[in-house]
Formats: structure tokens, C-alpha cells, sequence
């Protein structure tokens, strides 16, 4: 079984809280991108309800989700500053892009900037919403699919993908089956990420490997 949250943190954000971080977040982006993260939190927040988190949670996740894009603009070379100043090391034979990194700095610049918002269950969120890892909670999960299935997303593995959960979440009747179709969810877009990258002949981040790997395990036990 997935584990929910890494954390319960007494400073949950109010309403008024995350309407002051929504107007906090738009110098880190552009105008279509700050129309993505809004809808992001707001599919945040709906997966939230559906798979039985309290109020409080799903203020957490929508803020989570608020922050996951905020080093998105910078490019490669600003992304290694972001590194060298938030003392993140990146292993040699990852060969990350810069695509995966704004995970890993956006998180350290929440912690930084935002921290009064910047739980452990934020930051996890922020950090694996692109790659995934191995062990995903259901929050770090509910903040990859968000970004994946939010409305405004037109691609067609994201259509796909938002099609296969919506199609199957609502015959569900208990927490098991819903974090069943979260599973299957998440191992179909590992699988159409993987697939894509490898047409392309791009590097497949090992953590992605690592979380798809997970979901299969999870899925081997049912």
C-alpha cells in the first residue's frame, strides 16, 4: 500500500495564505505558465478530496502545487547556479537536463523563499513531480498527476492519461480501489514518458526507472 504523507505539519496554510503565495508565485513565470500552476493546484486539490485527504492536506497539496514550477523558466546554466547555491549535488552519471533540475532547485528555492509554507510533504512534492521515485507517497503522486492530467494540458499523453484515471476512478468504491487506478495511473504515464524519451533517444532519468519499478512491485503484491 502507498503511504499517504511524509509528515503532518501544525502550520497549515490558511485560505487567505495561499492567495497571498498564488500572487507570490507569478514573477517566477510566465503568463501561460502561471495559468498551468493555477490549475494544477486547483486538480490538486480535487485528487486531494477524491482520495480522502482532510482540509488541511489538500491546502498543502494546492501549495505544493502552486510552487512546482517556479524554477521552470531558468535554463541549464541557471539551473546549476540554483544547484551551487542551494548546495545541491548532482551526480556525475546523471546527466541531468535542465527539465529534470527545475524539480530539484524549485524545491530548494521554496525552502528558501517560501519557507513558511515549505513542509516536508511540499517540498517532496515540488522536488519528484517530474521523475517520480521509488516509494511515491500518494501526495508526491497527487502532485505528478496533477501536472500531468490538469485541464489546460493538450498533449496527447496527457489526454490519454487524464482520459484512463477519470475513466476508472469513478467506479471505485473503497480507498483500496482508488489508490489502485493512482497505481495502474501512474505506471501508463511512466510508461508513455519512457516510451516518448526513448523514441527520441533522450536520457531517461533513473528515477523514473526507480518509480515505475515501484508501481509494478506495488501492483505484483495485489
Amino acid at each position: 500500500m502507498m503511504q499517504r504523507t511524509l509528515e503532518q505539519n501544525p502550520n497549515v496554510p490558511t485560505e487567505e495564505a495561499i492567495r497571498t503565495l498564488s500572487e507570490r508565485v507569478k514573477p517566477y513565470l510566465t503568463g501561460k505558465r502561471y495559468a498551468h500552476t493555477v490549475s494544477v493546484a486547483e486538480e490538486a486539490a480535487r485528487l486531494g478530496e477524491i482520495f480522502g485527504f482532510s482540509k488541511d492536506d489538500v491546502n498543502r497539496l494546492r501549495v505544493s502545487a502552486l510552487m512546482h514550477d517556479i524554477t521552470k523558466l531558468a535554463d541549464y546554466k541557471k539551473q546549476l547556479q540554483y544547484c551551487e547555491e542551494f548546495g545541491i549535488i548532482i551526480e556525475p552519471e546523471k546527466n541531468v537536463s535542465a527539465s529534470v533540475l527545475h524539480g530539484i532547485t524549485g524545491a530548494g528555492l521554496a525552502a528558501r523563499d517560501f519557507a513558511e509554507y515549505a513542509d516536508a510533504d511540499v517540498l517532496a512534492g515540488i522536488r519528484w513531480h517530474t521523475t517520480g521515485r521509488y516509494g511515491m507517497t500518494v501526495f508526491e503522486s497527487i502532485i505528478y498527476l496533477a501536472d500531468y492530467i490538469e485541464p489546460t494540458r493538450t498533449f496527447d499523453d496527457c489526454r490519454a492519461v487524464r482520459q484512463y484515471f477519470c475513466s476508472r476512478i469513478g467506479e471505485c468504491t473503497t480507498d483500496r480501489e482508488r489508490c489502485g487506478v493512482l497505481r495502474d495511473t501512474m505506471i501508463y504515464s511512466f510508461d508513455l514518458t519512457i516510451e516518448n524519451l526513448l523514441e527520441g533517444q533522450d536520457i531517461i532519468d533513473s528515477d523514473t526507472i526507480c518509480a515505475r519499478n515501484y508501481f509494478i512491485a506495488l501492483a505484483s503484491e495485489e
